[in-house]
């Protein structure tokens, strides 16, 4: 039997021949390739990913006698630059997902001028098993300074030998040191000064009918996987009261590791040209860690394409925002700059599956800001299994989600305590990862995008709704779970897309 094992294989070189070599179409009924290799040893096919969804999630090639390298688009064929494959079995049968628009390309290696027989065929694979949430926090040789009257003088700075950037909005600047030990220093100097409103280090933040619909447990629950009927968001119900109803595009704002836009699941959702990577300094943003794209895909995906998952709002536009790098990690600076990016782009909603132990009043301050300017910020409870939530959820003007299971439990890894809003499902989600697998993964960070998602649903069937009165209807509709009302376990309970829509007027 085969095995499927974890493993990422090297890159295959391309020669300039060989991108410029003669493609044939992967053919759509036969499931053998035969021909014979060129004189430069290879064989280059076409791959559309859209004139196989129908049937399958995924193409395996038997690659025993052959090497073989994928190309998920025409610029990265071009550039030599390979998908790297997550699903690899042991026997070298490559598995590939059909995520991607556009046209793919398969390249096959071996002796020039030899035939080759290559069986490929299609399959209807599960999500992958769950991604294991993580982390660490640390602070860094950065500190966030906010003045009580314009700036410190340049001098200050110089003398500290500090390198300086600004949060325009928030009044505050990042000061950056060579080491932790003189940022420290810093810190107590600066906190003597009566210019100095508060100093603190930066933080280290981190990750807090398709064809894959049936396993999206959260939208309907079957029973399936040892699951509790109808311990879900009530989704199916809510889709039957919105029919015929005019739903106004809304804006949603996924501050995260970036989304990968190159899905076909994505088509039309994602405004890249209102995105930007604080990573990379660059406008164009990537996904190289695929949390992102999870929450994403949660909020927005195609429905009715025959690709992958639904997304919960189908008028949802997502402006993606980098603030994580590829291990998911990241800055409070980064973050607060997400933020106000976020505002000045005009979502409406802020979607933040991230947490950090300590508090930032940089973030706060933020936070604050969206909140004067109409927008909701919806964050993750965290997922230390803690009897406090974790920042930026716990600060005021967030609404803070919390996980719970296939059986309307709150998960154990899910943070509860004073200021928990509310909870929603957020064990075994699947959505898209970052190499186009669709994948289950659990944390709260998979809890947030569901209210953020049906947050931004109900402004797109009331546009004039405010950030308090969704999140009144939000509270008010969600289904009672644990102690009888308001406890610090459930929140007001957990989310009932359902009774929220049958609430607005």
């Amino acid at each position: 039997m085969k095995r499927i094992l974890p493993l990422l294989l090297g890159v295959s070189l391309l020669t300039p021949s060989a991108v410029s070599a003669a493609t044939t179409p992967l053919p759509v009924t036969s499931q053998t390739l035969r021909g014979t290799y060129d004189a430069s040893g290879r064989a280059v096919f076409t791959l559309p990913s859209a004139l196989y969804i129908e049937r399958a999630t995924h193409l395996e090639f038997d690659l025993d006698r052959s090497k073989g390298s994928i190309y998920t688009s025409k610029t990265n064929y071009s550039k030599g630059t390979t998908y790297k494959r997550y699903r690899q079995l042991q026997d070298e049968a490559l598995i590939f997902p059909l995520s991607w628009s556009g046209t793919q390309y398969v390249v096959f290696e071996g002796k020039p001028g030899t035939r080759y027989q290559i069986p490929f065929i299609l399959r209807k694979l599960q999500p992958l098993l769950p991604m294991k949430p993580s982390a660490t926090t640390s602070k860094t040789a950065s500190l966030l300074v906010k003045m009580k009257h314009g700036s410190l003088k340049q001098s200050v700075s110089t003398s500290l030998q500090a390198t300086r950037s600004s949060l325009p909005g928030l009044s505050l600047e990042e000061w950056t040191f060579k080491t932790n030990a003189a940022a420290a220093q810093a810190k107590r100097y600066l906190e003597r000064s009566a210019a100095v409103d508060y100093v603190e280090h930066t933080q280290t933040v981190r990750t807090a009918k398709d064809m894959y619909r049936p396993y999206q447990w959260s939208l309907q629950n079957t029973g399936q996987r040892k699951g509790k009927v109808g311990a879900d968001i009530q989704y199916a119900a809510a889709l039957k009261r919105l029919a015929g109803k005019t739903l106004q595009p809304t804006l949603v704002a996924v501050v995260d590791t970036g989304i990968n836009s190159t899905y076909a699941d994505f088509a039309g959702r994602v405004r890249t040209d209102l995105g930007y990577d604080f990573i990379r300094g660059k406008t164009s943003v990537t996904d190289p860690d695929g949390h992102g794209s999870h929450v994403a895909g949660i909020i927005a995906a195609n429905a009715d394409n025959l690709y992958g998952i639904q997304g919960i709002n189908p008028a949802a536009s997502l402006i993606p925002i980098r603030v994580l790098d590829a291990n998911g990690q990241g800055s409070t600076s980064d973050v607060a700059r997400g933020i106000l990016h976020a505002i000045k782009k005009g979502a409406r909603v802020i979607n933040l599956s991230l947490e950090m132990d300590e508090k930032s009043r940089a973030i706060e301050d933020a936070i604050a800001y969206a909140d004067q300017k109409k927008v909701l910020v919806v964050a993750a409870s965290g997922n230390d299994g803690a009897k406090t939530i974790s920042y930026p959820a716990r600060y005021a003007h967030v609404l803070s989600v919390g996980a719970t299971d296939r059986k309307d439990v709150r998960a154990s890894f899910s943070n509860r305590g004073k200021g928990l809003d509310l909870v929603a499902p957020g064990v075994e989600i699947p959505s898209y990862i970052g190499d186009g697998e669709l994948a289950y993964s659990s944390g709260t960070s998979m809890a947030a995008p569901h209210v953020a998602a049906v947050a931004s649903l109900l402004m797109s069937l009331k546009p004039s709704l405010s950030p308090s009165a969704t999140e009144k209807l939000l509270k008010s509709s969600a289904r009672d779970l644990g102690t009888k009302g308001y406890d610090t376990s459930y929140g007001y309970g957990r989310l009932d897309v359902n009774r929220a829509v049958s609430l607005v007027k």
